[in-house]
């Protein structure tokens, strides 16, 4: 970088090396951190979501905090993924963003040293802290796949790289190829012709944006449609390719055009005269290039190399010298800026720490006249016990490679050297976890007495206990405890359901009690005696009703509704996320996935497991989360209540729901579930999110259908005291008891030739449609007329049944009427089913609903002979029933 007059000033004892002898001895200062400085350092780092924006840790650090330190803490938290084995691998960039000007800042510099050397050339707002993978092993394919977390890091760094650098410069077929590639590994569950399907594509184009895959200007070359089928056809190659898979693949065909694994510095090699080469540095060692179809010559391996010095020269520019072991003079490169100088040797020393002997830095500082050199302060060093002791420590020990290598065995203590000793590492949270205002859910722990544990989660233990409030009151209560070799990063996340919860106040939601944040840290919840409704249903199957799993349904929905109402999508809504607190209440809980999307329309999910089987297409294809995919889920979890308890799709594997979902076919309907609540559930699994009912509209619906349950209810316990008893018949007796008799009396002469259906046709002249009302003087009267009209034999036998329903029996009458309301129900049954039937008659459910249609109508012919029967019954009681006569 021009401007740049000074070289890197390391002050640290333990660091520094002379050329001509051993380094000095470490002389320890006491630092006294509550009069430092405190810093707050925002470092971005690459993940497996599309928000890169929004990917940064803040890293509460002092002046004296070491860059290696910053490094390691933002591994120790979890953030980047966890596992890490090539710590050593990381370094930190600085970079303008204005300017695109990169320094590369050296693991044993300090925060102090950064700003007044980097930091005071621009505003501090235009800086940023990225955390890049500029190390790699020899081997680093091999290396890599040891590491999964380094290796999706490398990848999504190359990627960023490559959308930024090359994308726009490579060929058509091999953007396509490596744009399908990370199609492929991101929508890693989404089955291989899912982009077939017009909707699925539009919502890729529209929703998610292909300019994440592809680059702009390939866009705007070709025709939307010949774009759409050169996609889908190069997704089919890649379809069956696992994450890792797609990974390796990208960096293949990506290697191809541009060198993945190395960097290059236009310079000069200083050998008597000035030769103007490419260097070439990398994990094979430092080579030059001196033209693009040349083959690299090795200049030195890092294994050889002892020394690393830099020194400004005039107008800005700057030599590189590296002493090379056997060599009688050192290698000398001259480069165009100071700053350039500097990353090459950042770079030279990361990779000989990398594969040398030499753990420690090999950069010589030169030493200014009258520069006292300040001593290293004391590292907090943990022992067998809780406490923390001072180490003197030497440059050597204290090297990143080491540091990096015992992350997990810090880890458990991480917290507390913060706290104890210095505040270095202490993390800032995020803004979203520090609401302000609300109620304060703190409590201590003297307060709680754990009792037995009530089962183990992803976090750790779930106790039984009991809480005593500032009241003196016994409260019982569950209490989710975190792991003690829980990382930082989910230690938020173990926190953050309780962070969503205490903002939460709905009869129908778990009650959160309080919070205990120090280790082990505890979340507090009110204790519900019938435990999960999963296991309650399978319990009580035998004696729960079809009214009170409707109640349930409802309940749930309107707690949906109320966090609808504050743009929350809880994500996991199942019977096992619902506890029971009365055989008539049910509450809704577990928020570890719940998120507020705010102003945001949708959440995307990175790394995470989720409930496949009740995810919604576009969340198990897109990874995409909203309102309507918590009504396609929780449509998932009324199926699993009117089943009793019974997992969805539990007769498929996680990998073929996907493919079940898109060919149209949904759950079955449950024995027990009224048609009417399952047409419901068939709305809420509409493809097409938009199509999907609002839980305020659920909220109507269910509260209208269980109503009726509960009117049908009524009825059934009415009709079942009024049933009338069942007959049974002698064995020898199969006859039906006799008819009565029928009226004697003559027919009318039929003196009219017309056909008799067409004697009891109305008069057109008394229908209202008629244009002239004809009067009722015009026609002529009964006794004039050539026939008998029919309605006389009607009125007769009208009175003659009336005569004979005077002699019915009352409680025969009743059984009669009951009976009747029951066929009526019967009837309507048939008709919801038939209704039903056409509704799913291109759907795979058509063969369920033509078999329920059948039950119906059986049900309805049985109940139509016990009509008949109990009409029988009352004549034969009432003595009116008379065999014919002969």
């Amino acid at each position: 970088m021009s401007g740049v007059s000074e070289p890197l000033s390391r002050v640290k004892v333990g660091t520094l090396r002379r050329p001509e002898g051993p380094p000095e001895p470490m002389v320890v200062v006491p630092v006294d951190v509550e009069k430092e400085d405190v810093r707050i350092l925002k470092v971005c780092f690459y993940s497996n979501s599309f928000n890169t924006g929004k990917n940064f840790k803040l890293v509460k650090c002092t002046v004296q905090t070491e860059i290696q330190e910053v490094i390691a803490s933002i591994l120790l938290s979890g953030r980047i993924g966890p596992n890490i084995q090539l710590g050593e691998c990381y370094g930190l960039r600085l970079k303008h963003m204005k300017s695109d000007e990169i320094h590369w800042l050296h693991p044993q510099m300090t925060v102090g040293e950064v700003q007044e050397k980097y930091e005071c050339l621009h505003m501090e707002a235009e800086w940023r802290y990225d955390l890049q993978i500029r190390y790699l092993p020899e081997d680093f394919m091999e290396s890599l796949k040891e590491d999964r977390t380094t290796l999706l890091y490398f990848y999504q760094q190359l990627r960023n790289d490559y959308m930024q650098r090359y994308a726009s410069k490579v060929s058509e077929g091999m953007a396509l190829q490596l744009g399908c590639l990370e199609l492929r590994r991101f929508f890693k569950d989404m089955p291989h012709n899912a982009l077939d399907k017009k909707s699925n594509f539009e919502f890729l184009e529209k929703e998610v944006g292909l300019d994440l895959f592809f680059p702009k200007q390939m866009q705007e070359n070709l025709k939307p449609k010949q774009f759409r089928k050169m996609i889908q056809q190069t997704f089919q190659q890649y379809a069956s390719l696992r994450e890792e898979e797609c990974v390796m693949k990208f960096f293949n065909t990506l290697a191809g055009f541009a060198n993945i694994d190395q960097e290059t510095y236009r310079c000069e090699l200083i050998q008597g005269w000035n030769i103007t080469v490419d260097l070439v540095i990398g994990p094979k060692g430092i080579r030059q290039l001196t033209s693009q179809d040349a083959k690299p010559t090795c200049l030195a391996e890092f294994k050889q190399i002892k020394s690393i010095r830099c020194l400004p020269l005039e107008e800005g520019q700057a030599v590189l010298q590296l002493g090379i072991e056997g060599a009688p003079q050192s290698l000398s490169i001259k480069t165009s800026s100071l700053a350039e100088a500097e990353n090459m040797a950042d770079l030279v020393d990361g990779y000989c720490r990398l594969q040398g002997e030499h753990k420690g830095s090999l950069i010589i500082h030169p030493k200014k006249d009258g520069e006292k050199r300040n001593s290293l302060p004391q590292i907090p060093v943990l022992t067998q016990g809780r406490t923390l002791e001072p180490q003197h420590i030497t440059s050597g020990d204290f090297s990143p490679v080491n540091f990096t290598l015992n992350l997990e065995a810090q880890q458990p203590h991480l917290s507390e050297s913060f706290s104890i000793e210095s505040d270095i590492y202490a993390e800032i949270p995020d803004e979203t976890l520090r609401r302000p205002g609300g109620p304060q859910y703190g409590v201590t722990r003297d307060d709680v007495v754990l009792n037995r544990i009530l089962g183990e989660g992803f976090f750790g233990e779930v106790y039984e206990g009991v809480y005593t409030n500032h009241k003196g009151e016994k409260i019982n209560v569950a209490v989710k405890t975190c792991k003690k070799d829980c990382t930082l990063d989910n230690k938020e996340k173990f926190l953050s359901e309780a962070v969503i919860m205490k903002n939460l106040d709905h009869p129908h939601i778990v009650k959160l009690i309080g919070i205990i944040e120090e280790e082990p840290t505890w979340i507090i919840m009110e204790l519900y005696p019938y435990g999960e409704l999963g296991h309650y249903l399978e319990r009580n199957k035998n004696s729960l009703k079809v009214l009170t799993l409707v109640l349930y349904s409802l309940q749930i929905c309107k707690a949906m509704a109320y966090l609808e109402s504050i743009n929350c999508v809880h994500r996991d809504i199942a019977v096992r996320n619902i506890l029971v607190a009365s055989p008539e209440c049910v509450k809704l809980g577990d928020f570890g996935l719940s998120r507020y999307i705010e102003d945001e329309e949708y959440y995307k999910a990175s790394v995470t497991r989720l409930p496949i089987k009740w995810m919604s297409p576009e969340s198990i294809n897109f990874r995409r989360f909203t309102t309507a995919s918590d009504v396609w889920m929780f449509a998932v979890c009324m199926w699993e209540i009117l089943s009793f308890g019974k997992q969805p799709f539990f007769w498929l594997e996680n990998k073929d729901v996907i493919g079940v979902l898109e060919k149209g076919d949904r759950l079955p309907k449950p024995d027990l579930c009224p048609p009417v609540l399952y047409t419901l559930m068939t709305r809420c699994w509409d493809y097409d999110p938009s199509e999907r009912p609002r839980f305020t509209e659920l909220v109507c619906n269910l509260s209208d259908i269980y109503q009726m349950e509960k009117d049908i209810a009524i009825e059934q316990e009415r009709n079942a005291r009024y049933r009338p008893p069942k007959i049974l018949e002698p064995t020898a007796y199969q006859e039906p008891p006799p008819k009565p008799s029928r009226p004697k009396y003559r027919p009318p002469p039929q003196t009219n030739l017309l056909a008799p259906k067409l004697q009891f046709q109305v008069p057109e002249g008394l229908c209202a449609s008629s244009p002239t009302l004809t009067s009722p003087m015009e026609y002529p009267s009964p006794v004039n007329s050539l026939h008998t009209p029919p309605l006389h034999r009607h009125n007769v036998f009208k009175r003659h049944s009336m005569r004979e329903e005077d002699f019915i029996r009352p409680s025969s009458r009743e059984e009669i009427e009951g009976t009747q309301k029951l066929l009526n129900k019967d009837l309507a049954e048939l008709i919801n089913k038939m209704r039903l039937a056409q509704q799913n008659a291109v759907t795979s459910l058509s063969e369920e609903c033509k078999r329920q249609m059948l039950t119906a109508s059986h049900t309805l012919a049985v109940d139509a002979k016990n009509l008949l029967d109990a009409v029988d019954q009352a004549k034969v009681l009432a003595n009116l029933a008379h065999p014919p006569a002969e």
